[in-house]
């Protein structure tokens, strides 16, 4: 709705973007003006907004269009009904009786009845919060089934199953360079030096024995919880280990020279009997305390 007062300029019908407002909406009152010639808008500045008691007047500009000028009101009103702007000055003319219709969000009935309340929103990551703690407490359950009588010797064979692959795979790889170095022309009693080294150490942390100083028979007697029937050993395990270390430390200290091809044998067992090993850790590990389901499963420590 429009009745406006504009000295040598003329309106047509103004319109609302939306068409329904209502009260406390913030909106804008589109009125088309002609005689208003140039370029870009002019804009009031909010010290020159008129004030109005029920309608805050944020903007107040002529905008000037290909299509034609326009003056745009943005407001936000706090009344129902129609209500008229405080006329309005810009760019030398005075806009004046310029109303807008104010819809309100009570219903019609009588008297008005307010829409029953919105149910309660809920504080941001409650949704989270809850499944989280349902989450722990299932986890916690969980742990602590595990950490019963079971659990503790099946976690614990579990960690010492972990811990000897990390020293085979260390194994395998000094094994490697030891090969390595050979092609390359190092002294075959150097390697052979290391590869005992490297092999007695790998053995006392994987049997808990001291290695180091043991004799090739010592050895032998450890009972050393490995593989059986070894396609490389062709016996069980110990008896390759003590066959295996009386061979290098009868070369080593020989006093005759060593030849590579030698050496390579011995680093070619070494590696068939660390492979097969390394299948018998690729087993699911057993329960500590429980029968082993072959002769030929890893024992885990106790």
């Amino acid at each position: 709705m429009l009745a406006a007062v504009f000295p040598g300029v003329y309106a047509q019908e103004a319109q609302t973007v939306p068409r329904t407002i209502f009260v406390g909406d913030r909106a804008v009152l589109i009125v088309p003006v002609t005689g208003f010639p140039g370029q870009g808008d002019t804009e009031l500045s909010p010290e020159q907004i008129p004030y109005s008691p029920d309608i805050d007047i944020h903007r107040v500009a002529i905008e000037r269009r290909p299509g034609g000028s326009r003056l745009a009101v943005e407001f936000a009103a706090f009344a129902p009904g129609v209500l008229e702007l405080p006329p309005i000055e810009i760019a030398g003319e005075v806009f004046a009786g310029l109303t807008v219709e104010i819809s309100s969000v009570l219903g019609p009935s009588e008297p008005p009845i307010l829409a029953p309340p919105a149910l309660p929103l809920a504080v941001p990551g409650t949704a989270l919060l809850v499944y989280g703690t349902i989450t722990g407490l299932v986890l916690a359950l969980l742990v602590v089934s595990m950490v019963s009588l079971k659990g503790q010797l099946w976690l614990r064979g579990l960690l010492v199953t972990w811990k000897r692959r990390r020293m085979l795979g260390a194994m395998l790889g000094a094994e490697r360079r030891l090969r390595k170095a050979l092609a390359k022309g190092v002294a075959p009693r150097e390697v052979l030096d290391a590869l005992s080294g490297e092999f007695r150490g790998f053995l006392s942390g994987f049997t808990g024995e001291n290695c180091l100083a043991m004799t090739a028979p010592e050895i032998a007697g450890l009972g050393f919880p490995g593989i059986s029937d070894s396609p490389h050993s062709g016996s069980q395990d110990g008896e390759f280990l003590g066959r295996f270390f009386n061979r290098c430390d009868g070369i080593r200290f020989s006093g005759k020279s060593i030849g590579g091809n030698e050496t390579l044998e011995i680093i070619d067992d070494l590696r068939g009997f660390l492979f097969a090993l390394k299948s018998t850790l690729n087993r699911p590990p057993v329960p500590a305390g429980e029968p082993e389901p072959e002769q030929t499963e890893m024992v885990n420590a106790a």
